[in-house]
């Protein structure tokens, strides 16, 4: 039964994410090789979490932030870049999403059982609410930039920023709600933990109101990965302000539809 209780919270979040990517879903055994990557990575984190803290014993602080957050965060950016992110499937914002996120539950799933099993029943409801989804939305938020870094980006430079934005977010949040944990402050877990879920929900409301198949018979030309052999003219979102990367027939910021003219779609 505890297994069955630890594992049910992988299911759930992963069937949500998937069917939230609805128009153009991935391979579910791209899916599965990416979560498959994201368990077998904790192992390695394990270790590297250990050898680290006993070579160089340092401040809580920097135990939790540096040993464990970095080390964790950087696993599942590695278990989508190995496979995932080189992959033709990948050519969506909402697949970055939707592979980190399996990435991410792949490795919580191991660690939940781990827990699970030495802690017990009261671990697990802990976890199923507040850990498991914490290891999903990290990562998501880290995703959402994976794609855009793979699918919006003009230059190398500017996707590897996109990438260290990413990874930098998961690692700051991760490290903040581990903090809270054991210092057992439970009001505060749950506060990062809804922040989390707020920035999640709407990054994936974002990567999903840029899909190429929404402009699908709209006679506009989406800008697949913002590639131009002909530099635009900025343009700006004329609701929120933000500066739209080509021919966005939806706001990235914002979501809120945008007037196309005629010359700008040849």
């Amino acid at each position: 039964m505890l297994l069955s209780v630890a594992v049910a919270p992988t299911v759930f979040l992963l069937l949500f994410v998937y069917l939230r990517d609805k128009y153009e879903r991935e391979p579910l055994g791209l899916i599965g090789i990416t979560f498959a990557l994201g368990a077998v990575g904790m192992v390695p984190a394990m270790l590297i979490e250990l050898l680290l803290g006993g070579l160089f014993p340092s401040s809580l602080f920097v135990e939790i932030f540096v040993y464990v957050a970095v080390v964790e965060e950087l696993i599942k950016f590695g278990a989508v870049r190995i496979k995932a992110y080189r992959s033709p499937h990948f050519n969506e914002v909402m697949d970055g999403i939707v592979y980190a996120v399996a990435a991410g539950l792949g490795f919580a799933t191991v660690e939940n059982i781990a827990y699970v099993l030495q802690a017990g029943l009261s671990a697990a409801i802990f976890r199923a609410f507040l850990s498991v989804p914490g290891h999903a939305v990290w990562a998501g938020i880290m995703g959402f930039y994976l794609g855009i870094a793979k699918c919006r980006t003009v230059s190398k430079n500017r996707a590897h920023l996109e990438i260290v934005k990413g990874v930098g977010i998961a690692i700051v949040l991760h490290g903040i709600y581990d903090t809270f944990v054991l210092s057992e402050n439970v009001l505060a877990v749950i506060g990062v933990s809804l922040f989390g879920w707020v920035l999640f929900l709407w990054l994936t409301r974002k990567a999903v109101s840029l899909s190429r198949l929404r402009w699908t018979g709209t006679g506009g030309t989406y800008p697949y990965g913002a590639r131009q052999s002909v530099p635009l003219a900025p343009r700006f979102c004329t609701q929120c302000g933000s500066r739209l990367l080509g021919n966005e027939r939806f706001c990235m910021n914002c979501g809120s539809p945008q007037i196309i003219m005629r010359s700008e779609t040849h």
